[in-house]
């Protein structure tokens, strides 16, 4: 009898250190297990969080620049006569005009786009050009814009683009046909581009507005 009472004893002090054993691993694993959950991942995210938040400010901060700013363009007039950022320098406001041969409504207004110009520059330090997007893509746009040219006649610079590099990256925000920007002489684009067309005096008004607004900008950084 005492030596079943012994061995009795002895498989219950083995269950009661296998027990012992048994908690003091889970209650290990259990503080690894918030420890891991608590730091690691958390500094993790934190670190996903700030490269998240640089992202989007990089990208916002790239299309504000693309936005607001003309970039480096080169260009010719019908003429053949080269046109950059430079000739935009020479005036306080440049008003720009954007289109491409395949716009019905571009070339249709492209008749009374003479007499608005050449009654802007009438004021000192205003020039107004229009740029064509597309005169270099293929055969068929130069010709068409040649022909456009040759029929209406326009009386300021009607520059062929050369749709590329950061110009490029620019014209591919314009989603409206025609729009006219105007910038300073610093290339800043100011105000809000006037989508559609310059015929109606609402149109002509925004336009104003805007050449006021570079004028004034373009004097300031003097």
């Amino acid at each position: 009898m005492r030596k079943v009472n012994n061995i009795y004893t002895i498989i219950m002090l083995g269950l009661l250190l296998a027990a012992c054993q048994n908690n003091d691993k889970q209650a290990n694993d259990e503080k690894m297990k918030n420890e891991t959950k608590a730091e690691i991942p958390a500094e993790k995210e934190d670190q996903k969080t700030d490269n998240k938040e640089m992202t989007v400010e990089e990208k916002d901060s790239s299309k504000m620049a693309d936005k607001n700013t003309l970039p480096n363009f080169t260009a010719k007039d019908q003429d053949g006569n080269p046109f950059t950022n430079e000739d935009i320098a020479k005036n306080d406001a440049t008003v720009i005009n954007l289109w491409f041969t395949g716009c019905s409504a571009c070339v249709e207004e492209m008749d009374e786009l003479n007499n608005i110009a050449d009654e802007l520059k009438k004021d000192d330090g205003v020039d107004f050009v229009s740029m064509c997007t597309d005169v270099n893509y293929d055969d068929s746009t130069k010709e068409a814009y040649q022909r456009i040219i040759k029929e209406k006649k326009p009386t300021y610079k009607a520059l062929a683009v050369d749709y590329e590099g950061d110009m490029k990256d620019y014209l591919e925000n314009i989603f409206v046909y025609p729009t006219t920007i105007v910038v300073d002489k610093n290339g800043n684009v100011i105000g809000d581009p006037v989508e559609g067309s310059l015929v109606s005096e609402d149109q002509q008004a925004k336009l104003k507005e805007n050449i006021k607004k570079a004028i004034e900008s373009s004097q300031a950084s003097k």
